[in-house]
């Protein structure tokens, strides 16, 4: 009797010990209870990465893959749903936008003809138009030939064009899945990044805090986590991180090579020329420490999840902020006043991008659902797209029927004989071109909106 109340105590401790032991686990492994500030910090930020997941959406891929690999055509129509605080709201309501679009991504050859009506009367037609490197378009309101550019050697007239802005020699299309690509190795190697900013990072520059997100107007109560460092703490974390990078060729080449997915400047796609200016920043930082932009990272915990990552450079702000509740998600990515958000809501999917400067906002909303089946090729886009500019909101809404099929008749473009590649011309002879061109879109933009009762203001600029 005794034996067996003995084994009975034995295995009662060894229970509850593998209960506490359990508990203690869930405890470390699911909540902060036993995490200092900067563990708990550490923690959420590496949780970052994972919100970046719905850029580079399976079913989206599925479908960008068709109309890369099959020829197809659509037919689109867009209407003026509602329109709020517009004056001309009842004139905007007859407009109508239709589209119909032939494609051979594959021959890299397509044409959108475009056409704008305002109930039975046409205010203006146009084609765009792709020849292998060849964009164009044409509009017998503008000119009697395409206009175009060549997508190489892009430099050489940005200036005319656009004015002071960088643009890449050649732009290529963003693929989001070959920028959200890694491998095991590469990420080990910015896994060793984390900790290295761990162990550089002084312990007293981590601060514990409540907080709030605010996600499609709605907000969620946060415990905040955030490491600040001053100037010369910033400059030791910097030298430091520089340091390693410069020496890491793996993370070197990952760097580069995700910068030339993105179309910019050599001096993030060159490793040579990226190296230099690390070795020139850390010398720099090395001579004047003071001088180093003051940081602070803050990470948002909400459910044992990271909602939101905040980047304070000196007065440049970046967020990433990222929900998922159930069956619906969401990703904002800000960098200072302009927003680009991507997500799920049931069955639709939501795209918005804009800014808000003194409270006011500029934005465009695109919330879309697929219809039908690739199997059944029978695919359409039902759109509700909303742009706002103040109090002024505009609904329009959009559908559009697409067939993949290798019938899809001819595809007019252009030839040697009817279009003006502007890269073939020297830049005194494009610019007064340019700027006689830009003229003229604000004279037709301007006379078309007279035509129908709008005062509309210029769509350019011109600098006299």
């Amino acid at each position: 009797m005794k034996l067996k109340r003995a084994k009975f105590k034995i295995i009662l401790s060894l229970s509850i010990i593998a209960i506490i032991v359990i508990v203690i686990l869930v405890l470390f492994f699911f909540t902060d209870i036993f995490r200092t500030k900067k563990g708990a910090f550490f923690r959420y930020l590496k949780m970052t990465e994972s919100g970046l997941e719905i850029l580079n959406d399976s079913e989206e891929k599925e479908y960008k893959t068709l109309k890369e690999t099959m020829p197809y055509i659509t037919n689109a129509q867009m209407i003026v749903k509602t329109s709020s605080n517009v004056a001309d709201s009842s004139i905007m309501d007859k407009l109508k936008l239709t589209m119909q679009n032939k494609v051979n991504s594959k021959e890299e050859k397509a044409n959108y003809k475009i056409s704008i009506n305002s109930g039975n009367d046409e205010l203006f037609n146009m084609s765009l138009a792709q020849e292998k490197k060849d964009y164009a378009f044409y509009s017998p309101a503008i000119s009697n030939t395409y206009i175009g550019i060549k997508n190489e050697n892009l430099q050489s007239i940005s200036k005319a064009i656009i004015g002071d802005y960088y643009v890449p020699n050649e732009i290529m299309e963003v693929k989001t899945d070959k920028l959200l690509e890694m491998t095991d190795v590469e990420r080990n190697h910015i896994n060793s990044y984390y900790s290295l900013l761990k162990n550089v990072s002084p312990d007293a520059s981590f601060t514990k805090s409540s907080s709030s997100v605010e996600v499609e107007e709605n907000k969620y109560k946060t415990t905040s986590y955030t490491l600040s460092l001053s100037g010369e703490q910033s400059a030791e974390v910097q030298i430091s991180l520089l340091s390693k990078l410069s020496q890491d060729s793996i993370m070197m080449n990952f760097i580069t090579s995700k910068c030339k997915l993105l179309n910019l400047s050599e001096k993030y796609t060159d490793i040579n020329t990226l190296n230099i200016n690390m070795q020139e920043k850390i010398e720099n930082l090395k001579l004047n420490p003071q001088s180093a932009e003051k940081i602070e990272i803050t990470v948002d915990e909400y459910k044992q999840k990271n909602i939101q990552t905040t980047i304070k450079i000196n007065d440049n702000t970046i967020s990433i902020i990222h929900l998922k509740d159930g069956e619906n998600e969401t990703l904002t990515l800000k960098f200072n006043e302009v927003y680009f958000l991507k997500g799920k809501t049931g069955d639709s999917s939501v795209i918005k991008f804009g800014y808000t400067k003194d409270d006011i906002e500029k934005s465009i909303k695109i919330v879309n659902k697929v219809e039908g089946t690739i199997e059944e090729n029978n695919i359409s886009n039902v759109a509700e797209i909303t742009t706002t500019n103040g109090i002024k909101k505009v609904i329009y809404s959009y559908k559009d029927d697409i067939n993949f099929t290798n019938d899809i008749g001819t595809i007019e473009t252009f030839n040697e004989n009817n279009i003006a590649i502007l890269n073939k011309y020297p830049v005194e002879e494009i610019e007064p071109f340019v700027k006689a061109l830009k003229n003229k879109i604000n004279d037709i933009y301007i006379s078309k909106g007279a035509q129908i009762g709008i005062n509309l203001d210029p769509i350019f600029q011109i600098n006299e």
